[in-house]
């Protein structure tokens, strides 16, 4: 009775405490299972302290619960006291499994603590929990974002059981260390196995094509999306616009995104990026507006694209414009966009603005600096420019070859 409450009133915090009243006033809330759901209650609400205390009134903690503890320092990015609880367990002998060990493995993948990652590979090899296929998933990420591809392919072959998650886990981490051959490769060997791609295999290889500028591959690539049945999918449509724009083919691009059945916001965002990326001003404003008649909504990633397309033809009024909407929108205001709008202003010769907006961002990196001091430059202000070059230098910030 009480799991099924939980399971209908889980969204509020009140019903959760009242819940929870009951269980104590029923004598149950030594259960397991009753606590580990209610850890779980607590912990999707981002109340940790309660969910704490509910863990902590158990003597011996049974895995199930642990992991529902876990998971939900796990979600709310406490990743510290997701190492710190898995340390408890090891120490106190509460025993833990193969959910364990993948909790505290995207910890360390989160804090990027390579030296802790293999620690709790070695303890889930030692424990013989390396075998399910989830965590195995997660090994073979954890060493591919550390670049140790030979671990992780190391730890492919030994598994047992691979399903397409296991294979997408390790050709994408392929692709996204620029190792593309050895990708399709894979690929292959998947097919031969008989294992049926998904649509994040297929992204991942259009990516590859991306990567390796191969026009010929990808339109293969393209055509074997169709052959497996995914040519409805959104990622796989997006991803092949990105692919189609980078490789100078935004007539193809444009093609793709036309018969999507259902357009999502990044997909919108990459089309208009791809028509920047291949100096097509007018086409990608024309599309923003269609995109806004749609009564779709657009984002600081749109604007990005849009200041960068007018800094090319020095856009000045449509650039204004932009700078207009985010303000009405009250769009997010990053380093990257305003970076932008820095630059626009620079390549415009409108160095009062680009001061302003300089002088205002409170956080800058080597490309915001950089577009200040080519405004400069270009401007006729090469004083300035030495001058704010030394300003770079003093706070520590390292010189690309942009800015040299």
């Amino acid at each position: 009775r009480f799991l099924s409450l939980l399971h209908e009133f889980s969204n509020a915090l009140l019903s959760v405490k009242s819940i929870h009243a009951q269980i104590i006033t029923n004598s149950v809330s030594k259960h397991h299972f009753l606590s580990s759901n209610l850890v779980r209650s607590y912990s999707e609400l981002g109340c940790l302290g309660l969910a704490r205390k509910v863990f902590d009134k158990i003597p011996q903690p049974k895995p199930i619960l642990c992991n529902s503890m876990l998971n939900g320092y796990l979600r709310n990015q406490c990743y510290k006291e997701t190492i710190e609880l898995f340390e408890l367990m090891g120490a106190s002998d509460w025993g833990f499994d193969s959910y364990s060990c993948n909790f505290v493995l995207k910890a360390c993948m989160e804090l990027e603590d390579y030296e802790r990652g293999t620690e709790v590979i070695k303890r889930a090899v030692d424990h013989r929990v390396d075998g399910d296929k989830f965590l195995g998933s997660s090994m073979i990420n954890f060493f591919m974002k550390f670049g140790d591809f030979d671990s992780a392919r190391r730890v492919f072959n030994q598994m047992i059981s691979r399903d397409v998650v296991c294979w997408n886990s390790m050709i994408g981490g392929y692709v996204k260390g620029c190792y593309y051959v050895a990708a399709f490769d894979l690929f292959l060997e998947m097919i031969l196995c008989g294992v049926r791609p998904s649509a994040i295999t297929m992204v991942s290889l259009v990516q590859a094509c991306g990567g390796m500028r191969d026009l010929e591959l990808g339109k293969r690539v393209h055509g074997l999306v169709l052959v497996f049945g995914l040519g409805t999918d959104v990622l796989v449509h997006t991803a092949l616009i990105d692919m189609y724009s980078k490789l100078g083919e935004h007539v193809r691009a444009r093609s793709v995104f036309d018969i999507m059945p259902a357009k999502t916001l990044v997909s919108w965002n990459v089309i208009i990026s791809g028509y920047v990326q291949n100096c097509l001003h007018y086409e990608a404003f024309d599309l923003f507006q269609k995109l806004v008649l749609t009564g779709g909504g657009f984002d600081s990633g749109t604007i990005i694209s849009l200041l960068q397309s007018c800094a090319q033809v020095a856009d000045l009024d449509s650039g204004k414009v932009l700078h207009g909407y985010i303000f009405r929108k009250g769009l997010d205001i990053n380093v990257i966009l305003c970076t932008a709008l820095v630059d626009l202003y620079s390549k415009c010769g409108a160095l009062k603005e680009a001061t302003f907006m300089f002088d205002r961002m409170k956080n800058r990196n080597v490309i915001t600096w950089t577009a200040m001091l080519v405004g400069l430059a270009q401007n006729g202000h090469a004083e300035d420019a030495i001058r704010l070059f030394g300003k770079m230098q003093e706070e520590g910030v390292t010189a690309n070859s942009t800015t040299l």
